[in-house]
């Protein structure tokens, strides 16, 4: 049925690439962009009575693009994972991750560089905080690793900057949209994320603020507020509402990103009652932080996560995560890293400590 519904997608997106005019006069395959990036690791995992090592593919990604016109362009970013589960358990799948058409509008008074996506397309959180942790190759960010938010899903997406671009010598590090005062963005999706299926007849609201209140001495602090608000994507459907803020910081070397939440369910439906089917409520932060030694391609990353849950009055996760990094000019990565996750940390279940050597390729 997933390799039906991305079928669906890849035949309507490219119908429309068929038929534009411009495409069908114009385009050759060398206008379509192809770029790439893969996780490929060494893992060792420390567990309470019994110890497992791997070579592994951690991700992979390989993304097209296409502009069909000035303002209508193309995306599609196919997801390589392997199946941790069922009958397909170790084989190499392929998912779509983007799907997308997105369309560059005009500006709209103070609104700077506005865009509709439609189709698989980004989520506001996960893709804004991504842009200041750059270090998805150690973990998911907190909020997709625990399926509360996702960061990409079947959906209608709206995103914009606010006031003018800074100069061109205050956007040195930055990767977050460079509108002078911040941005925003808005979307109405299915809620369970890309590589869910849709269980429910409900759509999940999520909007993202993020504002620069120091343009011109502290370009790249941001104060961001996020919230979402719908149904868990299970066919019970419970509710799910959530409000958090962010406080982050982008530079060529240092980089921040400190968040918290309150939250009753998720997105996804995992955090209910196993007899009631009500959902938890839960409330999290998470710290991450990313620091460049000296004038060296060396960068040293820390990172440390907490999810408790409110009505059983006990952690449902904590993470730590340390990590030492070499950085190539194109932003891939060799690292070495050590994580120690514990799940339901206060009744002392079974929790890991990975030792960790994995590359970034990126092209």
């Amino acid at each position: 049925m997933k390799t039906f519904l991305n079928s669906i997608f890849i035949t309507q997106l490219f119908l429309v690439l068929a038929f534009s005019e411009r495409v069908l006069a114009q385009k050759t395959l060398q206008d379509i962009g192809v770029s790439g990036q893969f996780f490929l690791s060494y893992e060792y995992d420390f567990y309470e009575d019994y110890e497992t090592n791997e070579f592994t593919v951690k991700r992979g990604y390989i993304t097209f693009e296409n502009d069909l016109s000035d303002k209508l362009g193309i995306r599609f970013t196919q997801d390589i994972t392997i199946d941790q589960e069922g009958d397909g358990s170790g084989d190499i799948e392929l998912r779509l991750k983007y799907a997308l058409l997105n369309y560059a509008m005009d500006d709209i008074g103070i609104l700077t560089s506005p865009n509709i996506e439609m189709g698989v397309v980004h989520r506001p959180w996960i893709d804004f905080e991504q842009n200041t942790n750059d270090f998805r190759v150690q973990k998911p960010m907190m909020l997709d690793q625990n399926e509360i938010l996702a960061s990409a899903d079947f959906g209608l997406q709206f995103e914009a900057g606010i006031g003018n671009e800074l100069r061109t010598d205050q956007q040195k590090g930055l990767k977050s949209n460079p509108a002078k005062y911040g941005s925003f963005s808005v979307g109405l999706y299915n809620g369970g994320g890309y590589s869910s299926l849709e269980m429910n007849n409900n759509k999940l609201f999520e909007a993202r603020l993020s504002l620069r209140f120091f343009p011109r001495t502290i370009p790249g602090f941001q104060t961001s507020f996020l919230g979402a608000f719908g149904k868990g994507n299970i066919p019970e459907s419970p509710d799910f509402q959530l409000i958090g803020s962010a406080l982050t910081y982008e530079s060529e070397k240092v980089n921040f990103v400190f968040q918290g939440f309150q939250s009753t369910g998720d997105s996804s439906g995992r955090f209910v009652h196993p007899d009631s089917g009500s959902p938890y409520r839960l409330k999290g932060w998470s710290a991450f932080s990313d620091v460049k030694l000296f004038n060296s391609p060396v960068h040293v990353t820390l990172r440390y996560d907490e999810l408790y849950n409110r009505d059983l009055n006990h952690l449902s996760v904590q993470q730590w995560v340390a990590g030492l990094a070499y950085i190539f000019k194109n932003r891939s990565k060799i690292l070495l890293d050590v994580s120690r996750e514990n799940v339901n940390a206060l009744l002392n279940s079974d929790g890991f400590t990975r030792f960790e050597v994995v590359t970034e390729v990126r092209f």
